[in-house]
């Protein structure tokens, strides 16, 4: 087949900084955010990155180096791996060619988000919008949909799945009152860990991921004063761990050597992409752990 499409759940095990530069205002280093819904994501060009970070670091360990060549023909030739292909001009004279991507990747939009509660430690919240669009990237990847999704009053909020709680819940500083039920099947398969999720409106959800997102406060030491270094001084927002986020990956059959179709580049990739993958900046702070897995095992009765 020439393309394959498969969605990868990323669940933060640590806070996430996929960053979109410096800013003058309270937050230095704010993180990305769609432009539209000013809701938290990870843009695709860096969700690309650290996905083939991650496969070319486990290189060795599978293959060795015969597998830098696999690497440029699923995500496109990379000069750092070496490896380009030559083709002869008209001419006859060879000139250099990039090799392109046999692999797509969306945005890793933003699913459930965490919200301290006064009914456990934190609570998870999503919105009726965000369902919306993850059912038509179900329906786009061939996973079916959703089903309908219930309008949420703006004090109101609906307990999904297997959560079941009555009254009002605090979330930061909102108030909603939580009744009644409904079931998303697609988040209980590929989301097992969201086990106390409310379904509040598109108002309640972006006051959450606008307001209550983390805030650190980062300072550079003076290594000859021992004291803090003038102008070092920054605070840098995060995603907190156990967000929930997925994104859209198509495989298609490479341009360059047809002999890989587009089910041997999905199996490659997850193969390869397993449990766990590094995204976002800070890594040697321990920033942007996710665990990963692929829609495709749940949905033939494995999880990854």
């Amino acid at each position: 087949m020439n393309k394959e499409r498969d969605i990868i759940s990323l669940y933060a095990v640590s806070p996430l900084h996929a960053g979109s530069g410096s800013i003058i205002g309270a937050v230095d280093l704010p993180i990305q955010r769609e432009r539209h819904t000013g809701w938290p994501h990870v843009q695709a060009s860096g969700l690309k990155g650290a996905l083939r970070a991650h496969v070319r670091d486990g290189l060795e360990n599978i293959d060795g180096q015969a597998d830098i060549k696999l690497l440029n023909l699923i995500f496109g030739s990379d000069e750092q791996d070496g490896w380009k292909e030559m083709s002869a001009g008209k001419d006859g004279k060879g000139k250099m060619e990039t090799l392109p991507a046999a692999i797509a990747v969306s945005d890793a939009k933003l699913l459930a988000f965490p919200v301290r509660s006064n009914i456990a430690p934190f609570v998870w919240v999503t919105c009726p919008a965000v369902l919306r669009r993850y059912g038509e990237d179900l329906a786009f990847s061939g996973m079916g949909g959703i089903g309908d999704i219930p309008p949420v009053e703006e004090e109101k909020a609906v307990p999904l799945n297997n959560f079941q709680y009555s009254g009002d819940v605090l979330l930061e500083e909102v108030v909603v009152c939580a009744e009644g039920k409904t079931v998303v099947e697609s988040i209980s398969d590929h989301f097992p860990t969201l086990t106390r999720l409310l379904l509040v409106s598109d108002q309640v959800f972006d006051y959450c991921v606008s307001s209550c997102t983390e805030v650190q406060t980062q300072i550079k030491i003076n290594a000859e004063t021992g004291s803090t270094q003038d102008g070092s001084l920054r605070y840098q927002e995060l995603l907190p761990s156990d967000t929930a986020l997925y994104s859209v990956v198509v495989f298609n059959r490479d341009n360059f050597d047809n002999s890989m179709q587009a089910s041997m580049v999905r199996d490659q990739m997850k193969k390869r992409i397993r449990h766990f993958v590094q995204i976002g900046g800070d890594y040697t702070l321990g920033r942007g752990i996710c665990r990963s897995a692929w829609f495709s095992d749940v949905n033939k009765g494995g999880r990854s």
